[in-house]
């Protein structure tokens, strides 16, 4: 038995099949937290050693880990070591622009992580209330609706001053989008674990859980410092 995603991000899930070591909800979720613990080792440390940054260190961490994510996506056999040095490339990258948006914002970076996590348990309890059908035609919504988000963000760096109200507009569905790319997440979980996929895929599965809370954490520091910037 195959099994079948409709998330374009896990295509090697498709591939999957019926093990006799199952993945589980307990074993993406321990390997979701390990990675995000590495991402926050890695970032606390270059924050504490500022002489270690560079901006080539910078572009090759994002770089690094952009290549990680397509090929760890991918692969079951390197996904565990790609998804290790994607958590680690990230904690640099966010570490950086953490610490950036705190010297210009005050108490930004906890707000930013607390909402983090609570967008995060509103959206499990939305997806497990099964509001929201979660299916082909989702996915295909979700995807037009990230290329038109990047298409307009691209306008926007073209208009003076970035587009001004367009930049906010663009910044609020870019969070509502990264947001509900979980339900995506979820539903490959649950794909997985229903259909007792070995639990290699465990790690391809958490690997994206972390992709889509990198990028709600970003959007979100966005979204509060735009919001900082309307009260000044």
């Amino acid at each position: 038995m195959r099994i079948h995603s409709s998330n374009p991000v896990y295509r090697s899930v498709n591939n999957a099949l019926v093990s006799d070591r199952p993945v589980t909800y307990t074993n993406v979720a321990l390997k979701t937290v390990f990675l995000v613990f590495i991402a926050m080792g890695t970032g606390y440390y270059f924050i504490a050693n500022p002489d270690l940054i560079s901006i080539p260190l910078l572009i090759g961490a994002i770089i690094v880990g952009f290549i990680a994510v397509i090929i760890g996506s991918r692969s079951v056999r390197l996904a565990p070591y790609l998804s290790i040095l994607y958590a680690a490339c990230e904690g640099l990258v966010l570490g950086i622009v953490s610490v950036l948006y705190e010297s210009l914002y005050e108490g930004i970076v906890p707000t930013a992580l607390i909402t983090t996590v609570v967008v995060l348990l509103i959206m499990m309890t939305l997806y497990s209330m099964n509001i929201i059908k979660v299916n082909a035609r989702f996915a295909s919504f979700m995807v037009v609706a990230l290329i038109s988000v990047i298409i307009m963000s691209l306008i926007g760096m073209l208009l003076p001053f970035g587009g001004g109200a367009l930049y906010i507009i663009i910044s609020i569905v870019s969070a509502l989008l990264s947001a509900l790319y979980l339900f995506l997440d979820f539903e490959n979980i649950k794909t997985c674990v229903n259909a007792q996929a070995d639990v290699s895929y465990g790690w391809i599965l958490a690997l994206g859980m972390m992709v889509s809370l990198v990028w709600i954490y970003i959007e979100i520091l966005r979204l509060l410092a735009i919001f900082g910037n309307h009260r000044n």
